[in-house]
């Protein structure tokens, strides 16, 4: 009895902690909504009841503080610095959206983040620091570019439009204003649209488009439900200053009266300064001077207000920052300096003037000068221009003569070597056809006359390469190959010739060969010369041998063979000359022309590739290709 009599008052209690925790969650819940109701109602409260609007507030301050809810706080604070910023407090209204953006960086609600610094700018904005508005609402677009949310860009496109309104700049303006009325149309946003068609509507007037101005005005009119008294305070202003434009006055002054009727409501000063001012013109566009002059005393008195107003708030904006601070003592000296010039100035003005006209005849003077110092210049330049091209013509022309020389001394040397072989083919005809050679001899010529051949046929194909390079220049297409394929692919064509002379090519290759950077095509032309050259000039019975070094920014190809070696002048003109070298005969009588070799320097020039040459006579040849890494 007594255990069950304590497993009651157990789950008794159990019972009562679930149900409070459940009535707080629930009352918690009620709070919040609360809370953000009241936000809303200060919103709706702003435009017509101020007083109202703040009193919301602050009792959605006090409970966000007793639930202990930050986001809710921060939300309160930006509502704040918005309300305030409508009345034209602007002091008040910077102070809470910095409270804000505090709150909301805390705990990194990127949406709120933006909002406040939104209030910024447009605090920024309204004490005409248009610029520097201008990169904070850029930071806010990059805010809603990060989190994805377009639809939260349209008010920053009608802030950044005001600016650019403030800055005269139309068409920059007319731009951002666009984005935002196509985001406005995209998510259904009203309260923008009514924004776009005020701006547009201005910029429209600015532009002196009269008609689109009072079509995008009236816009604003037609929706009269959904339009609070601010936006149609602005409209019929719109519609004043645009009339007046056009001439129709009466219009314009009911419009302009319209217009203060709903200043009066949101009781803007900004609007009802901007307004009074616009009736002034009216009347004084229809001659009634009293009015005209009344409506500029009510004007001079709201322009008194938002002086005062706007000064005091400009002060204690400007003390948090310092700079501010030190550019209006800057400033305010700059004036006092000015201020007693003042008495001077009667004074001075002959001298000024003389000076004045001293300094002209002086400029006159200076600028007749440094006409002549261009003309000079000019001269000098086209000179030096002339001798240049001229400089440029000689060398063509000395290239052009080069070039036919060249060519002569190659029509020599290429009908001497064709005639070579076709004088042996026939030669081996007619001694075939009288039957005075042997099956065994004619073995042995055929061999000859193949190498004969081999080699007219390697002549021709870099005469055709040599022609075909200077033609209009080289086309050089550079792509990724692997050097040891290629090598590889060209050793397979002269292995026969190998075996012909009983020459060993040993190939030493490493395990991993970066690609090079290079034209395939002039490759495998600086392949075949290289590799031809080494079999032409070595021993029968010897080695050539193909290793590869791997450097920082370079593969090294290099080519060693056991031939007849090279001079140190022959040597010498190879490296130094660009010209076709007669080559001398190779180890088993094979001819040359000396362009293979040629061709090599030119296309490894042509791929930023380097050649080096090493020789000792009688022992052999070096030949090292470096090839830049792809």
């Amino acid at each position: 009895m007594f255990k069950r009599k304590y497993l009651i008052v157990f789950f008794f209690s159990v019972f009562c902690f679930k149900y409070s925790l459940s009535a707080n969650f629930l009352q918690q819940d009620a709070d919040v909504n609360h809370i953000k109701q009241q936000i809303e109602d200060s919103k709706e409260l702003a435009y017509e009841d101020f007083p109202g609007a703040l009193k919301s507030l602050k009792l959605a301050y006090s409970s966000s503080i007793t639930i202990n809810d930050s986001l809710l706080t921060g939300e309160v604070l930006y509502a704040f610095g918005w309300i305030y910023y409508i009345k034209g407090k602007y002091d008040e209204s910077l102070s809470h959206f910095l409270d804000a953006l505090v709150i909301f960086r805390a705990i990194k609600k990127e949406v709120g983040i933006a909002k406040s610094l939104i209030g910024q700018g447009l605090v920024i904005q309204a004490i005409d620091r248009h610029k520097e508005a201008l990169e904070v609402f850029d930071q806010v677009l990059n805010i809603y570019e990060k989190i994805e949310s377009p639809e939260l860009t349209g008010a920053v496109y009608i802030n950044q439009g005001i600016s650019y309104l403030e800055l005269k700049d139309y068409k920059n303006a007319e731009e951002v204003l666009d984005k935002a009325f196509k985001v406005a149309q995209k998510y259904d946003l009203t309260g923008i649209k009514h924004h776009y068609y005020n701006k547009a509507g201005e910029v429209a007037f600015q532009n002196g488009n009269y008609k689109r101005a009072l079509a995008f005005h009236q816009n604003i009119l037609k929706d009269s439900a959904d339009a609070n008294s601010w936006e149609k305070s602005y409209a019929h202003a719109g519609l004043a200053q645009t009339y007046l434009k056009l001439g129709a006055s009466n219009r314009a002054e009911k419009s302009a009266l319209q217009s203060i009727v709903y200043a009066q409501r949101s009781e803007s000063l900004w609007d009802l300064e901007r307004n009074t001012a616009i009736l002034a013109e009216v009347y004084a566009a229809q001659k009634n001077l009293k009015k005209a002059y009344a409506q500029l005393k009510i004007n001079q008195k709201y322009r008194d207000s938002l002086y005062d107003i706007k000064t005091a708030q400009q002060v204690n904006i400007m003390q948090l920052a310092e700079k501010e601070l030190e550019n209006k003592r800057l400033n305010s000296e700059v004036l006092l300096r000015e201020n007693e010039l003042v008495q001077t100035r009667l004074q001075l003005f002959g001298l000024i003037l003389l000076t004045g006209l001293l300094l002209l005849v002086l400029f006159l003077l200076w600028k007749n000068s440094r006409q002549k110092e261009v003309f000079t210049e000019e001269l000098r330049h086209k000179s030096e221009l002339i001798q240049r091209n001229h400089e440029i013509i000689l060398k063509r022309n000395i290239a052009l003569d080069k070039l036919n020389a060249n060519k002569d001394k190659l029509f020599a040397i290429i009908s001497h070597d064709l005639r070579s072989p076709i004088l042996s083919i026939q030669q081996l005809l007619t001694m075939s056809d009288a039957k005075m050679i042997s099956s065994k001899d004619t073995k042995y010529l055929n061999d000859e006359l193949k190498k004969q051949v081999d080699g007219t046929l390697m002549m021709i194909d870099n005469l055709l390469q040599w022609s075909h390079s200077q033609l209009d220049g080289v086309l050089v297409n550079p792509i990724a190959v692997d050097l040891p394929s290629a090598v590889l692919n060209v050793l397979e064509i002269y292995r026969a010739a190998a075996n012909f002379k009983d020459i060993k090519i040993e190939v030493d290759e490493p395990d991993f060969i970066p690609k090079i950077k290079v034209d395939a095509g002039h490759l495998s032309v600086i392949l075949h010369n290289l590799i031809s050259n080494a079999l032409k000039f070595t021993h029968k019975g010897k080695y050539i041998f193909i290793k590869y070094e791997i450097e920082e920014d370079y593969v090294n190809l290099i080519i060693i063979d056991q031939g007849t070696g090279i001079s140190k002048g022959k040597l010498e003109e190879l490296k130094r000359s660009q010209e076709q070298i007669l080559s001398k005969l190779g180890t088993a009588m094979e001819t040359g022309t000396g362009l293979g070799l040629m061709m090599v320097k030119q296309f490894l020039e042509l791929n930023e590739a380097k050649l080096d040459i090493t020789s000792n006579p009688e022992e052999g040849t070096e030949f090292r290709i470096s090839f830049k890494k792809d």
